[in-house]
């Protein structure tokens, strides 16, 4: 029925009394008070359980395997096969010096 009421939104609940915020934020207060008061110390057992291990291990996923023949290939790269194994890509760049500066364009 609530679930209705608040599908059809506006027109439905168009003439509905809205209550008074102030007594809506004292409600809420007199509630948070007297759960205080009930258990002043129930948010800090909850905050020092959240943060505990558990003993239980979890098991974990592994992940896709791999063919055998990707692993061949890893093991032979000197064999010129693949983007890897070019002369130009096992080399370092030569960095330019720390003080190099660009010459102006005339």
């Amino acid at each position: 029925m609530v679930l209705g009421l608040v599908a059809c939104g506006e027109p439905v609940l168009r003439n509905a009394p809205k209550p008074s915020t102030p007594a809506v934020a004292g409600a809420a207060a007199a509630v948070a008070g007297a759960a205080t008061l009930a258990a002043p110390d129930a948010q800090a057992r909850r905050a020092a359980e959240a943060n505990k291990p558990s003993d239980e291990k979890k098991p974990v996923k592994s992940g896709p395997s791999v063919p055998s023949d990707v692993l061949d290939r890893l093991d032979h790269t000197g064999s010129g096969s693949g983007s890897g194994s070019s002369a130009a890509a096992k080399q370092p760049q030569p960095q330019p010096p720390l003080d190099w500066k660009p010459e102006p364009v005339k």
